[in-house]
């Protein structure tokens, strides 16, 4: 059955199928680089505290690098990493409420559909 010879109401099922799709598939992107972000963070604060932390390095901040102790970078680090974490969180709530959605949306039309197919 081709997509124009569903009703309305169907190719609105599919076409919201499709976005729930799309929607996991950016949230799945999302987590991925937040979780980079995140080893990358472990990585450097690793690093960072085998210095004495009244030592100082530089930081990037655009195209500029300044003067900060290590004691600066490392809190500064810490509450990305926090932030993060929240947002990696969230993004995962989001994404477990639509895979639902999407299951019960697939469910429904796979039905449906099924109903629709004539019977040899």
């Amino acid at each position: 059955m081709a997509f124009r010879e569903l009703s309305p109401a169907k190719q609105e099922q599919l076409l919201r199928l499709r976005q729930l799709e799309q929607t996991v598939q950016n949230l799945r992107i999302q987590q991925a680089e937040i979780s980079r972000t995140l080893s990358e963070i472990e990585m450097t604060k690793k690093e960072l505290q085998k210095l004495d932390s009244e030592s100082e390095v530089w930081k990037t901040v655009g195209s500029v690098m300044f003067p900060k102790k290590v004691s600066d970078v490392l809190k500064e680090l810490t509450e990305r990493s926090e932030l993060l974490e929240l947002k990696q969180k969230s993004f995962s709530s989001q994404e477990t409420q639509n895979i639902k959605r999407l299951e019960e949306l697939q469910a429904r039309l796979s039905e449906e559909l099924s109903d629709l197919q004539p019977s040899n």
